[in-house]
């Protein structure tokens, strides 16, 4: 193999002890090789130059402590060299294990590991196809006014721009992402957006920074190329998080819409009603889940406390073992439980497959284009009527506007390459509307000196409570799309903790969460011969996991930082806050009912987790921008507008006072439509 990174770091000596301490770590047999070679040296030899860099003092002081302690690449028992790896500092130890783990596991494609497991991203048999993306502008075909420019093309910028489009206002739509293939945003367990570890494909990029406020007073720079979850990302690509997502699709429950009234304000919080009920986003839900295509029961006892006019466009995806077995251990509990309603065909639609079981449905687009976003349904619509245009890669850096509360167009950024300086152009519009995203979306109203106090503060996303067992049955297949049968036990009703949270089979884990989870089996299974048998015999252990009501905190609160711009001069968003102990009561409630159910259905080692959700958000952030009855207490009216303008709108999860104790997304697409719709009314 050609080792440019590896050769320029280590001489030929120092790389043949890596590969047998490699080999050693993941021993090779008679399936599949060994650790170097089935993935550790083409990670480092591509990476190490780059997001990998982290491990080169950990490889030079394994090497000078290895060779201290008599370890030879050509000397000494197996077992003799697992004693002396074992033998090294924990923090030397752990670096290893990672680099072990993430190139033989992960990679950037297809490592052995996969085989190793059983993993097969694409069933045997499916040919992936690769759609054309959206047709996209160049920046020079950019006209001088639009009727409207809608910042970002995700969930509810999508809908909006078609909504708007359809009624025939000219629409431009800008998006900061790139116009991604379907096939650059799956197969990568690095740098894809469920693991999103290093430089992630639909991430915001190196120079994106975000300033994190810690509780000590100190702060952190989150940089836009590193961790997504570090970042709080949400997908940045056509399509937002729509694109990637699993493609669960729930309805808010009418409780959701009134929070405060049901359960009391507490102190230090934020929480407030939405200032429309259930009854006011329902004919919305109903058209987005036709538009958008989703599988479901309508006769669930999920879907019956949510009224609707009919049933879902698609039958449910199909029963499953998960299903079965979680259903049975939540009767024996008294518990009812539901097929999930997925974003995804279960049946051929619309000219696209039916779903296909894949194995990493999970943050990567779909081999068939089975799952339903905005970039292949909404999308393709609005530039159909011929009035909306897609712009990528570009960002709106400001709004632009009178002083006086009408925004008169917006500052449009673009680069013609990587290593281009920044363009500029400006279009006028009669209206803008944002919908970037929870934090974004108020740095842009900031950094456009647009809103009033509101805008930024009442930062919340949903808390994560799970349990997951490293023993027990055998209760769930690798087969996709991961989740497949939930309860809605503790949604609210008379368990009232804050409004609960859905609860739900837990996926099975990719190959490289797996063997990070194999260091907490009983006995440890670390690395050496054990670690791999381990790797390949073990089955799916049961899991549960809830997403939880998170209570926005009054501390919580995007702002600008005043000291750092990024790299075309914006600005960055600065973050702070804290979990409100609503939240933690919550999240550890729910963790709590995770246990039981996996208890029940036979789980043995139980591990359980509540996260009560974190300052820089995460994919269902919201609030920033939310909406209300009276601009002293939201930043939008209830029809989206932005207090003190004429013509300024937000469409995305900033508008929601509360987020449910579900996945936002369909509420986001709903309520972008309601938006869109009572625009063009208030305009006749």
């Amino acid at each position: 193999m050609t080792a440019t990174g590896i050769a320029d770091t280590f001489g030929p000596d120092e790389r043949d002890v890596l590969r047998t301490l490699f080999d050693t770590i993941i021993p090779a047999d008679e399936a599949t090789p060994g650790g170097w070679d089935g993935g550790v040296a083409r990670l480092l030899d591509e990476h190490l130059q780059d997001f990998m860099s982290w491990a080169r003092p950990s490889l030079f002081h394994a090497l000078s402590d290895l060779e201290k302690a008599g370890f030879s690449h050509a000397a000494s028992s197996h077992t003799a060299r697992e004693r002396l790896i074992s033998s090294l500092p924990q923090e030397t130890l752990g670096a290893l294990l990672r680099i072990a783990y993430e190139g033989y596991y992960a990679g950037t494609s297809a490592p052995a590991g996969w085989a190793t497991t059983g993993f097969k991203p694409v069933p045997l048999g499916v040919s992936p196809l690769d759609p054309e993306p959206a047709p996209s502008i160049r920046p020079e075909h950019v006209r001088s006014h639009y009727d409207v420019v809608v910042v970002g093309a995700g969930a509810g910028g999508v809908v909006a721009a078609r909504e708007l489009a359809a009624a025939g206002r000219e629409v431009l739509l800008v998006e900061r992402g790139a116009n991604h293939r379907n096939s650059e945003l799956r197969g990568n367990h690095l740098q894809g957006k469920r693991a999103e570890l290093y430089q992630v494909t639909a991430g915001a990029g190196e120079g994106d920074l975000r300033i994190l406020e810690n509780q000590d007073g100190t702060t952190t720079t989150l940089a836009g190329n590193g961790s997504g979850q570090a970042y709080g990302l949400n997908a940045m690509t056509v399509g937002g998080g729509t694109r990637l997502w699993q493609g669960m699709a729930w309805r808010f429950y009418p409780e959701d819409f009134a929070m405060a009234s049901t359960y009391g304000v507490p102190p230090d919080s934020t929480l407030a009603d939405w200032p429309f009920g259930y009854d006011e986003l329902a004919p919305y839900y109903d058209q987005i889940e036709q538009q958008l295509g989703v599988s479901g029961d309508a006769a669930s006892a999920m879907a019956t406390r949510t009224p609707r006019t009919g049933p879902y466009p698609m039958p449910a995806l199909p029963d499953d073992m998960a299903r079965a077995q979680f259903g049975k251990a939540a009767a024996r509990l008294g518990w009812d439980t539901s097929p999930i309603p997925f974003a995804i065909n279960s049946v051929p639609r619309n000219g696209r497959a039916a779903c296909v079981r894949c194995a990493q449905c999970v943050g990567h687009s779909c081999p068939v284009d089975a799952k339903n976003g905005t970039q292949n349904t909404f999308l393709p619509r609005a530039l159909a009527t011929g009035r909306c245009s897609l712009l990528t890669d570009a960002r709106v850096t400001e709004i632009l506007h009178d002083g006086k509360g009408r925004a008169t167009g917006a500052r449009i950024v673009f680069r013609r390459g990587n290593t281009s300086p920044p363009e500029e152009l400006q279009v006028t519009a009669d209206t803008v509307v944002v919908a970037s995203g929870a934090i974004e979306t108020p740095r842009l109203l900031l950094t456009s000196g647009l809103g009033n106090e509101w805008v930024g503060r009442n930062h919340h996303s949903h808390g994560i409570a799970m349990a997951s067992a490293l023993g027990g049955p055998n209760a769930k297949t690798p087969d996709g799309p991961g989740h497949s049968v939930a309860t809605v036990q503790f949604v609210h009703g008379q368990h009232k903790i804050w409004g609960g949270g859905v609860m739900f089979d837990l996926p099975a884990p990719y190959p490289l969460l797996k063997a990070q989870v194999g260091q907490f089996a009983s006995p440890p299974v670390r690395f050496g011969q054990a670690h791999k048998a381990w790797m390949r015999d073990s089955r799916v252990f049961p899991g549960a996991l809830s997403m939880v009501q998170e209570i926005p905190h009054a501390a919580a609160r995007v702002s600008l930082d005043t000291q750092r711009t990024d790299t075309l001069g914006m600005p960055v968003a600065r973050l702070r806050g804290t979990p409100h102990p609503a939240s933690v009561e919550a999240a550890e409630y729910m963790a709590s009912r995770c246990r039981e159910w996996v208890q029940e259905l036979g789980g043995e080692s139980i591990f359980t987790m509540a996260a009560p959700g974190a300052p820089q958000g995460a994919e269902h952030s919201a609030g920033t921008a939310r909406l209300g009855a009276d601009p002293h207490s939201s930043a939008c009216d209830p029809t989206g507008r932005l207090w003190h303008t004429s013509n300024v709108y937000v469409a995305d999860a900033s508008l929601h006072p509360t987020n449910g104790g579900f996945n936002p997304g369909l509420t986001v697409m709903a309520n972008a439509m309601r938006i869109a719709q009572l625009m063009q009314e208030e305009r006749r």
